[in-house]
């Protein structure tokens, strides 16, 4: 008994270690991106695309961001600090407007992009940092060579919209243990 009473004890502890501990790089393309919670900066960490471009940042469909970040003007490493602060979870519509052909782009599954296909690379955890995201975009219809490097820049503060799967599965995997040996008390107390 004193067993399994130890081995729940363990396998919950090490999934809140790993669900706390920050999670390596992971990109998703078409994945949205969501404020952390507090205020966000916006980082240009440039471009390799022949067209124009700037960008917008959107939330409820209103823009909080001037255009920014003309992709041919800005030096690497410009930061936008984005007035206000954001409540955890609000979904963050990150729009890229290519000014050459007339295309607005969005971050996110296709369906808010005129060709149905995503248009932008999310990595989270950039650089090793938990809240910080890079997003790439490609800025051609029908998704051009899909590099994500046409216009690149990176948000603090912000969050993946689920939980990473190694974290989620440890995290059921202790609680599944906890309730193994919760349960084991019981029908031991009952004979």
């Amino acid at each position: 008994m004193k067993y399994f009473k130890k081995i729940g004890v363990a396998a919950f502890a090490v999934a809140a270690f790993t669900a706390l501990a920050p999670v390596a790089a992971q990109a998703a393309v078409g994945d949205s991106v969501y404020a952390g919670g507090g205020s966000i900066s916006i980082r240009f960490e440039g471009s390799d695309a022949g067209y124009d471009s700037n960008l917008e940042l959107w939330i409820n469909g209103a823009a909080v961001t001037p255009a920014i970040f003309p992709n041919h003007s800005t030096a690497i490493g410009t930061v936008y600090n984005v007035p206000g602060s954001f409540t955890a979870g609000t979904l963050l519509d990150i729009q890229l407007h290519v000014l050459s052909s007339g295309n607005t782009w969005h971050t996110g599954g296709g369906a808010g992009n005129a060709d149905g296909i995503a248009h932008a690379n999310a990595v989270y955890n950039f650089n090793g940092e938990t809240g910080h995201t890079f997003v790439g975009f490609e800025d051609l219809y029908g998704g051009g060579d899909r590099d994500y490097n046409d216009h690149m820049f990176s948000f603090t503060n912000t969050v993946s919209a689920v939980p990473e799967p190694e974290t989620l599965a440890l995290m059921l995997t202790g609680v599944g243990m906890v309730g193994a040996v919760a349960r084991r008390r019981r029908t031991a107390k009952a004979a």
